[in-house]
């Protein structure tokens, strides 16, 4: 399964990833690579992005997070993930 956790705080905003959805045989998950595409659009189309790749966990640190091309971003990966929960609940969770 894959966890997500989107923490929002004053000045930015950290995503943390783990896990493979095992919707499918890996090279044909349909959840893991919507998801995948969906957080590397996210994090190479915002500014001030620091990302951390370790033990299996993904961390991105979005320090501009109320500039308005973040924001309007960071939203529309928090609904994403969420319609993705909606449909694959079993393959992917938001923490």
């Amino acid at each position: 399964m894959i966890r997500v956790k989107i923490q929002k705080e004053p000045t930015k905003t950290i995503i943390k990833a783990s896990g493979h959805a095992e919707y499918s045989v890996k090279g044909s998950d349909i959840v893991c690579a919507s998801f995948s595409t969906l957080l590397t659009h996210t994090v190479n189309n915002c500014t001030n992005v620091a990302v951390n790749d370790e033990n299996g966990t993904l961390t991105a640190v979005f320090a501009n997070n109320e500039r308005i091309e973040n924001k309007t971003l960071l939203n529309a990966f928090e609904n994403t993930v969420n319609q993705l929960v909606e449909q694959y609940g079993q393959y992917i969770t938001v923490l």
